[in-house]
């Protein structure tokens, strides 16, 4: 026993020292790092001063940032954005691009500040675009991937990763090593996005493509990463055995590769294998140098993450007060982020408290009772402190309560603000997408007033010079045709001045008062001003180039007679589904279908006491999985900055109020038809 001791003693002894040992060389290591790096700073902060070229001064501008990038220093943005801005005013946009690129990774990465780093890459998206420097365009459509996986929109990930795929497939990467890198690029990201869709056979496929690939061609980081993908699936499917198998081969070669970010991430999965299968001392060492990796490097979304999944283990091993402090961390750090998605788990933790010592309360009270006698006052006393806590527990929720149906209230107050403005908005917009067509329509009949006015000023001076030889015959009939021009002129004066009314009618708020208007007069006037207006917008077009194009078919029925609607409202519904078709039909010609010719028809008729206005494409139609969305709020299958969502919804809303119907009849491949149907009072 005396042995078993000393030996026991002797071990803790020696670990001490060894501890301390290398706690000394790792001060000493990391000081002689920092003194390094100062120097390189340094070094590049002269050559800055002393530069003259701006180009070559961008560049070092970021070099500068790197190097206060590797030891997390807020210095690093400082520089990123003096680059960026550098670059922005001498019209650099190979710099604009890098730095724009490499300030969004800091965001992302350090920050966590999601929406700059998103905004940031699309930018670099749209600017690379207009530059085609595709090696740019892919690496931040790979960025905004990332960035929609973090904040938990893996529908939007999976429509920035077909893009990659896309990208891929259009034949613009000539270089076989570049291609086979970006094709492993996507293949990750498709297995990452598949397996937070719940699509697991596809992220099976694709991780394990990317892992036989990082084996046959002795790349080690994608069989890093491809064997850490296949170990999160199998955790996910509680194949334990698998999960272990890839986790315990992906630690070791990361670890040989210095990738402290694939170390991390399995770090963190392997945590969360042993905690599934209650392993609490593997759980905990796994986690906590996970969280150690994420103070270090003070990634707030790692340190989340890591104090989440503490939390849990905490709570599992019944130690509710460590359990508590690393959930508080996990809210705190996710309120930073993203808001307050954990405040339910702290509430629960608070109840299970809580309840906790209610019970304590009462076994107290079980054990006073059976001594009585002995501690009567002791009874009394902690009977008035149970009280006065739930009094005071019910104080206190009370007043939360009215506290939040205040913030409710303004919070609702605020929502009907801003709703009322992206509904003027969207009318705004849509009176944007009249304003071509109205000028193109406009431009005719004044066309046709100039002509006229010219001729008439021609008969006039040869009117005069017949009425000065006498000619009455002659000049009866340069009258009659002075006359004929007149009614002409009147005739488009008209047209163009109905034209101005309705774009004025169109844009001015909506009285609410109906009145009797032409259904085919007005569905054939926004046909034309839709077409026009999106033809006038066709930069191809300017260009000299083939641009919008389509056939538009009419059949109004002739019968119709006018129907009392709000004119303004309806206009905006019969436009925005007009000119939905037309984006539809065009986007199907952009793939370049054999024989396919772009067509949009507009239909009305009378059914019973009712009107019914057909608007039929014949463009890709509508997905199934998304039929049920269109007409919700903000949901659009645009490009963003190309809509705002609110069309069919505000159309919807609209037909609904005069107490009709709209809704949609589609079949993927072939087109849609969106029908209106009006009473008839």
């Amino acid at each position: 026993m005396f042995i078993v001791l000393f030996y026991s003693r002797y071990i803790t002894l020696r670990n001490f020292i060894m501890k301390k040992l290398k706690s000394s060389i790792l001060c000493y290591f990391i000081l002689f790092t920092c003194s390094a790096q100062y120097k390189t700073i340094d070094s590049l902060q002269h050559l800055l001063k002393n530069e003259k070229k701006d180009t070559v001064r961008t560049r070092l501008m970021c070099e500068i940032g790197d190097e206060y990038f590797k030891k997390l220093n807020d210095s690093a943005f400082h520089f990123y954005k003096n680059s960026l801005q550098l670059s922005e005013n001498i019209g650099y946009k190979y710099g604009e691009l890098r730095a724009r690129s490499i300030l969004a990774n800091f965001l992302f990465n350090i920050k966590s500040d999601y929406v700059s780093a998103l905004d940031l890459n699309l930018k670099n998206i749209e600017e690379g675009e207009s530059n085609n420097d595709t090696t740019f365009i892919f690496w931040n459509i790979r960025e905004v991937a990332l960035i929609y996986n973090r904040i938990g929109d893996y529908n939007k990930e999976l429509e920035f990763v077909k893009k990659l795929r896309d990208l891929i497939n259009s034949g613009v990467f000539k270089d076989s090593v570049k291609l086979s890198t970006y094709k492993l690029v996507t293949d990750n990201r498709f297995g990452g996005v598949y397996e937070k869709l719940n699509n697991t056979d596809s992220a099976i496929f694709y991780r394990r493509r990317v892992y036989n690939i990082g084996i046959a061609t002795n790349q080690r980081n994608w069989f890093v990463q491809g064997s850490l993908g296949l170990a999160d699936i199998y955790r996910n499917l509680n194949v334990k055995d698998s999960s272990f198998y890839y986790y315990r081969v992906c630690i070791p070669a990361a670890k040989k590769m210095l990738r402290t970010d694939l170390l991390s991430a399995s770090m963190y999965g392997i945590a969360r294998l042993f905690y599934q299968i209650q392993d609490i001392d593997s759980a905990f060492y796994y986690s906590l140098n996970y969280f150690d990796h994420a103070k270090k490097i003070n990634s707030l979304s790692l340190m989340n993450n890591a104090a989440s999944l503490l939390a849990d283990i905490y709570h599992l091993n019944k130690q509710p007060d460590s359990a508590y402090k690393y959930l508080s961390l996990s809210v705190q750090l996710n309120d930073s982020i993203l808001g307050t998605e954990k405040l339910a788990q702290i509430q629960n933790i608070n109840l299970r408290e809580s309840l906790q010592k209610i019970q304590l309360e009462h076994s107290k009270k079980e054990a006073i009772k059976e001594y009585q006698s002995r501690i009567k006052m002791y009874s009394l006393i902690a009977s008035i402190i149970v009280l006065l806590s739930v009094v005071f527990i019910l104080y206190r929720n009370s007043r939360q309560r009215k506290l939040a149906n205040k913030k409710i209230k303004k919070a609702y107050t605020d929502l009907k603000s801003t709703q009322s403005q992206l509904i003027q908005s969207e009318k705004m917009a849509s009176l944007g997408e009249l304003t071509a067509g109205i000028a193109h329509e406009i431009q005719n009949p004044l066309n046709f007033v100039n002509n006229f006015s010219e001729v008439n000023k021609e008969l006039l001076a040869e009117m005069k010079d017949e009425i000065d030889k006498g000619n009455i015959d002659e000049v009866k009939a340069l009258a009659n045709d002075v006359i004929d021009n007149e009614e002409k002129i009147n005739h488009h004066g008209k047209r163009a001045d109905a034209i101005v009314k309705g774009m004025l009618q169109h844009s001015r708020s909506s009285s609410g008062v109906k009145e009797p208007t032409d259904i085919n007069g007005l569905c054939d006037e926004y046909l034309r001003l839709s077409y026009h207006g999106l033809r006038a917008k066709d930069k191809s077009l300017s260009a000299g180039q083939a641009g919008f194009n389509a056939t538009m078919k009419t059949d109004f029925d002739a019968s119709l007679e006018k129907i009392n609607i709000i004119p303004q409202d309806i206009g905006r519904v019969v436009l925005n589904l007009i000119t939905n078709a037309f984006y539809a039909v065009n986007e199907k010609k952009q793939q370049q279908p054999d024989g396919y010719e772009p067509t949009v028809s507009v239909s009305t008729r009378k059914i019973a006491n009712k009107v019914e206005i057909r608007v039929n494409d014949n463009g890709n139609g509508i997905p199934q999985k998304i039929l049920d969305k269109i007409f919700q709020p903000f949901y659009t299958t645009k490009p963003t900055g190309q809509g705002t969502g609110l069309g069919l919804s505000l159309s919807y809303d609209i037909i609904k109020a005069h107490g009709g119907e709209l809704r949609v009849e589609t079949k993927e491949g072939e087109g849609s038809t969106f029908i209106i149907v009006l009473p008839v009072l």
